[in-house]
């Protein structure tokens, strides 16, 4: 049974959703806890607002912590440049105002996150600031990833180790598909040959989204490295997440064999109706979540 983390507020329950596998084939929770024994990493992609996937990523790490495993809560939402500060926070140095004041947390962080980084550190388990700072994410997409060449030794521990991979053609053809459907008309074709298909601005802008991936990702290879015989559950935007490809890329180019378990939460009008065009291969669960239940106040970064 999952119990429920969302704040009273939301009140989601298992009425609200319905779990498939990746084919669409009806399963249970405890479907997901039992693969789960059998995975280093648990990658949970969702929709920043949505509040079934904030109940299902509260609800996988206390599944985890109530197995007895050592478990690192790995977020999207922190960057690792506060990495400090949420260790701080954790091992009781500063208090809750001080943690929310110094590490820039989401705007929707007290109804969306908190459940999960307060699951963490009432275990006593580590919490990951993930991502790679936004002012590096918006150098790349200004002026390309050699751009990073510039920054410090201090500020490169912040960001995947560069170089760092780009994107990969199925990653690729997922984000050329985003746009389109973002920009409709006035999107570029796909035999286009302008520089800003090509080493141009909308290169620049795919390498800031892989940077996003890879430093999540090694931030995640790093605690396994750390702590070997440990797990960890990641939280993203299902962009990041979906059909395998973003973060779970990388965590293999790093890590090669890494045991890796994806939960893709989708709001859908009808969830009991899984669309085998639209669903399937999205994760190896997902999770169709009531599209109808009060959104929370998106403020955060990155790509869906």
């Amino acid at each position: 049974i999952v119990r429920a983390q969302s704040t009273d507020s939301l009140r989601v329950s298992a009425d609200h959703y319905r779990i498939y596998t990746s084919s669409g084939a009806d399963a249970a929770w405890g479907d997901v806890v039992a693969a789960m024994t059998h995975v280093d990493v648990i990658l949970i992609g969702e929709n920043h607002d949505d509040p079934v996937a904030h109940h299902i990523e509260a609800a996988t790490l206390q599944a985890a912590i109530d197995q007895g495993w050592a478990v690192g809560a790995s977020l999207e939402m922190f960057s690792r440049d506060v990495q400090g500060v949420v260790d701080e926070y954790l091992s009781g140095v500063i208090t809750e105002s001080h943690f929310r004041s110094s590490a820039r947390p989401w705007g929707n962080y007290e109804t969306d996150y908190r459940p999960f980084v307060e699951a963490a550190r009432e275990a006593g388990m580590p919490v990951i600031a993930a991502n790679a700072p936004r002012r590096y994410v918006n150098r790349v997409s200004r002026l390309g990833p050699k751009s990073l060449d510039a920054l410090s030794d201090e500020a490169l521990g912040w960001v995947a180790p560069i170089p760092y991979a780009q994107a990969s053609p199925a990653y690729k053809a997922e984000w050329d598909a985003l746009m389109r459907e973002a920009m409709g008309d006035s999107a570029p074709a796909e035999s286009d040959t302008s520089a800003t298909r090509h080493g141009g601005p909308m290169d620049n802008v795919l390498s800031a989204q892989s940077l996003w991936d890879a430093t999540m990702a090694w931030s995640i290879v790093e605690h396994l490295t750390r702590h070997p015989g440990s797990r960890v559950v990641h939280i993203a935007g299902s962009f990041h997440v979906k059909n395998g490809t973003g973060i779970a890329e990388h965590v293999e180019r790093y890590r090669p064999g890494t045991r890796q378990l994806l939960i893709v939460a989708v709001p859908a009008e009808d969830i009991s109706t899984f669309d085998p065009e639209e669903h399937a291969g999205l994760g190896d669960f997902v999770i169709l979540g009531d599209e109808g239940l009060p959104r929370t106040m998106q403020v955060g970064q990155g790509t869906r």
